[in-house]
C-alpha cells in the first residue's frame, strides 16, 4: 500500500509524509503523534484504524482509514476488502489440492480476519467437509505476546488431523504456524499445508518452506487511497467514497505445493494443464498425454475435482491473462502472443465470457497505473 502511495504522490505532488518510525528507546509515541496532529501542520492521515480514533476525528483532519474491528468508520474514506471472497479463494486453493481436513487460523476479535475465516468456513462446508478453527486464549497477555501463544498453537496443530489444508489470516499468522510446525517436527506441506493472506515477499520468502498466499494486490489500494485523499484535502468530491480491494489471486509456492488427489491420473492430468498454461491445449491433449480416453478422463476428472476438463483448462489460462493484466504493461496483443491465442480478438472473447469484463477494462480498473 505504501508504493502505491508514494507513487500516487511523486506523480500528482510533492507530498510531505509524516511518518512514524520504529522508537529505538523508551517514548510516549502516543502522546508524540497525538502532539503533531494537533500542530495544524497535518493535511490528511492515511491510517489503520487506531485506539482513539473519536478523538482525531474530532480534529476534523480529512482522512482514509482500514477498519480493523469494525466494517467501516463513520467520518472518513474506509479501505474495504471483501474479506468472505479472499476466504473462499484460500479454501479453493485447498479444494483443488484433494485435501479432505481443514483448519483455520486467525486472530479472534479483529473484523477482517474472522470474515476472512467465516467465508473460508462457508466454503469448505459447502464442498461438505468440517474446518478446525484454533481459538486464542482470552488472556490479553497470552494474545499479545507471541511466545506465550505458541504453546496454545503447539496443542491446537498437534491435534488437528492430518494432513490438514490450514488458511490463516494474514502472512504473519502463517508465519507463527509455520515456525509451530517446525518446532513440532510436522512436516509443511505434507502434514500441514499453508496459505496465507497479502503476499508479503519478505514474509513469505524469508520462512521456511516458502509460503502461499492470497494477493491482495494492496498497490493498487494505495495508489486509490492516496487519490481520494488528495481529492478531500483540496475539497473535491472523491471519485472513490469507498476504496476497495482489486483482484484477488493466489501466489503458489512451496507451503501448498502438494496434491492429495487418490486418482493419480487426475493429479498427473492438473499438472499437465498447470505446466502449459501458455499453449492452447485442448481436453483431447490432456488425454492423450495420459493413453487414456476423453471419455474416461472427463468422468474422473469431474467426479475428482467437481469441474470439467475444459473448465479447468479455461480457469488456468485467465487466471495467466487476469495476473499479467495487472502485475505488468504487456500489451494486450503481447499477451495474446505469449499465450498463443490465435488473435487478440480471441483473448478478448474468452476472458470477456469469463470475466463479464474485457481485458483493457479490467486493466484499467485493477492494474498498476
Amino acid at each position: 500500500m505504501l508504493r502505491g502511495i508514494a507513487r500516487y504522490a511523486n506523480e500528482r505532488g510533492p507530498w510531505t509524509f509524516l511518518r512514524e518510525p520504529p522508537h529505538y528507546r523508551p517514548v510516549g509515541w502516543k502522546k508524540k503523534v497525538a502532539g503533531r496532529l494537533q500542530s495544524g501542520n497535518v493535511d490528511g492521515l492515511i491510517m489503520r484504524e487506531p485506539e482513539r480514533i473519536e478523538d482525531i476525528l474530532k480534529m476534523g483532519i480529512p482522512g482514509i482509514c482500514a477498519p480493523v474491528t469494525r466494517p467501516t468508520v463513520d467520518g472518513m474514506i474506509n479501505v474495504v476488502i471483501d474479506n468472505e471472497a479472499v476466504g473462499r479463494i484460500g479454501a479453493e486453493h485447498l479444494l483443488e489440492r484433494g485435501f479432505r481436513h481443514f483448519a483455520y487460523c486467525g486472530f479472534e476479535g479483529i473484523y477482517w480476519s474472522d470474515r476472512r475465516g467465516e467465508g473460508f468456513e462457508a466454503r469448505i462446508r459447502q464442498a461438505g467437509f468440517k474446518t478446525h478453527v484454533y481459538r486464542q486464549p482470552r488472556s490479553r497477555d497470552v494474545q499479545g505476546l507471541w511466545e506465550m501463544e505458541q504453546p496454545y498453537l503447539a496443542e491446537w496443530l498437534r491435534d488437528l488431523p492430518k494432513p490438514v489444508g490450514l488458511m490463516t489470516c494474514n502472512d504473519d499468522r502463517s508465519q507463527h504456524v509455520s515456525e509451530t510446525c517446525n518446532a513440532l517436527r510436522l512436516h509443511v506441506p505434507n502434514d500441514a499445508a499453508i496459505i496465507g493472506v497479502d503476499n508479503d515477499e519478505f514474509v513469505c520468502e524469508m520462512a521456511n518452506p516458502a509460503l502461499s498466499s492470497i494477493c491482495l494486490n494492496a498497490e493498487v489500494i494505495g495508489y486509490r487511497a492516496a487519490a481520494a485523499l488528495d481529492a478531500v484535502m483540496a475539497g473535491r468530491q472523491p471519485e472513490d467514497t469507498t476504496i476497495t480491494g482489486g483482484p484477488t489471486y493466489v501466489v503458489a509456492r512451496k507451503s501448498t505445493d502438494i496434491m492429495l488427489i487418490d486418482d493419480v491420473v487426475i493429479e498427473k492430468a492438473l499438472r499437465y494443464i498447470r505446466q502449459n498454461t501458455n499453449e492452447p491445449i485442448q481436453v483431447i491433449d490432456v488425454a492423450d498425454s495420459l493413453g487414456i480416453s476423453r471419455r474416461n478422463l472427463e468422468q474422473r476428472f469431474r467426479r475428482t475435482v467437481g469441474r470439467s476438463v475444459h473448465e479447468q483448462i479455461l480457469f488456468e489460462r485467465v487466471d495467466r491473462i487476469m495476473r499479467l493484466l495487472v502485475e505488468t504493461h504487456i500489451s494486450i496483443s503481447q499477451i495474446a502472443h505469449i499465450l498463443n491465442f490465435s488473435s487478440t480478438k480471441q483473448l478478448d472473447r474468452v476472458f470477456t465470457r469469463y470475466t463479464r469484463m474485457t481485458p483493457s477494462a479490467y486493466r484499467r480498473e485493477y492494474g498498476i497505473k
